[in-house]
């Protein structure tokens, strides 16, 4: 994928040098000051003051890095089609692998803890290594090598912490792939007898760049108009339950009434009818019980016949509509 044309790194370089620069400044002077002044405070100020003071800087300076980053606007030749889970998953895949470093990366908590923690326990060691009195070649070297490791260490940990904090500011080319619970059920119904499933996406291509402008989770019921839909809902009381709501636009009128169904799954099924206008909707969950000592657990494979289940009714429907 080539990106000279939607991205401009130049502002960015700036900031790079910048936090290059006062890397530099801070490891000289605090050889400097650990080598040729005396302070009672010395080590506290050379081993935990200015690493703090380069690690915030540092922080700032990988923000700015990042925010410096410039997307270029301008037209996208858009075109909508469908894939399939796996091909949209392939997608996002190369996508990430293209772009994933100008994503935001809030949720990249562990990483960040990782280098706090990597960051504190290296300013631990050069402080009691200083107060100590260790010695490893000679006082100098030793202290040049000592602060160098740990002032690269402060700031490139933080420099990277920041820099993954924000996202460059373009809410047009980058948008996040769709995930959640929804998207995760709704995967389960690719292949099922009588559903279509998939993805309607929006690519957008600029010279040379492929993006994904759009993704949408979608559901027909095989063979039919696409006015004929099924949704994946999902709703959280302690834990995820699927249903699926089917509608059939102008579709067959239907009594606002319930139906109990056994079809070879863990829970009975419970089909709920109803009119919005001209819109038959039938939802179909499963009748879970009200009281019980364990989380109840759908399968896959009763989802995908709950699915399956419902494909039939909605058919049934749409043909009702068509004789009438």
């Amino acid at each position: 994928m080539s990106e000279g044309k939607i991205i401009d790194y130049s502002r960015q370089v700036n900031v790079n040098r910048a936090y290059a620069i006062i890397v530099l400044i801070f490891i000289v002077g605090g050889i400097i000051l650990f080598n040729y002044f005396e302070n009672p405070l010395l080590h506290v100020i050379v081993d935990i003051a200015l690493p703090g003071v380069l690690f915030v800087t540092s922080l700032i300076l990988g923000f700015g890095s990042k925010k410096a980053i410039d997307y270029i606007p301008g037209e996208w030749e858009k075109r909508k089609t469908w894939v399939s889970f796996s091909e949209y998953e392939e997608l996002v895949d190369n996508y990430e692998e293209a772009y994933g470093d100008l994503f935001a990366h809030s949720a990249d908590s562990m990483i960040c803890l990782c280098l706090l923690l990597f960051v504190s326990t290296t300013t631990v060691l050069t402080l009691l290594f200083h107060t100590n009195g260790l010695l490893l070649i000679n006082p100098l070297i030793d202290s040049i090598l000592l602060i160098v490791f740990l002032y690269v260490i402060n700031s490139v940990s933080a420099f990277v912490i920041g820099f993954r904090i924000p996202t460059i500011d373009s809410d047009e080319f980058f948008k996040p792939p769709v995930t959640g619970d929804t998207y995760k059920f709704a995967s389960q119904l690719e292949g099922v007898t009588g559903i279509r499933a998939g993805m309607s996406i929006e690519l957008g291509v600029r010279g040379g760049t492929q993006t994904i402008l759009e993704a949408e989770v979608k559901s027909y019921v095989q063979g039919l108009p696409d006015s004929v839909q099924v949704k994946v809902q999902v709703s959280h009381s302690g834990f995820a339950y699927p249903y699926l709501v089917g509608t059939v636009y102008k579709g067959f009128p239907v009594e606002t009434t319930s139906e109990s169904h056994r079809i070879k799954t863990k829970y009975p099924v419970a089909l709920e009818y109803s009119m919005d206008e001209e819109v038959a909707v039938i939802v179909a969950r499963f009748d879970l019980p009200k009281k019980s000592n364990v989380v109840p657990n759908i399968s896959t494979s009763d989802f995908r016949k709950l699915a399956a289940f419902i494909a039939i009714k909605l058919k049934d429907n749409y043909d009702a509509s068509v004789q009438e």
